[in-house]
């Protein structure tokens, strides 16, 4: 099979295109690896946030959430679950409930796990 030639405007150079398909071919292939592995982090985290969100509405919450205040999650032992204004520290719920999450509600309304209490 005959080489493919190309010459290099700027330079003018000439070389022919199998002499640098491999070195190209690596880091097309660095890029899209290192892109996939970006975007499925970021589908990992939508997915996350999505089924927090999901499991949040479906429970009970008997009050209007502020933006910015933080919030608990909890299920009952028939399963239900609900929002309490009250931390697990100061309210006695062993045995009652199971303590899931603290929660913050942004400005467009999704609920955010935060690791604090």
């Amino acid at each position: 099979m005959d080489k493919i030639i190309k010459i290099d405007d700027v330079e003018g150079k000439v070389y022919e295109l199998d002499n640098w398909k491999p070195d190209q071919g690596n880091q097309v292939k660095k890029y899209f690896s290192s892109k996939f592995i970006e975007l499925k982090k970021e589908y990992d985290s939508l997915v996350n946030d999505f089924n927090w969100n999901k499991i949040i509405f479906e429970s009970e919450i008997l009050f209007v959430p502020v933006m910015g205040k933080k919030y608990y999650l909890y299920k009952k032992k028939c399963g239900k679950n609900f929002m309490s204004l009250i931390n697990p520290s100061d309210w006695n719920v062993e045995g009652k409930f199971d303590f899931i999450g603290v929660f913050i509600q942004d400005s467009r309304q999704k609920w955010n796990k935060i690791e604090d209490i």
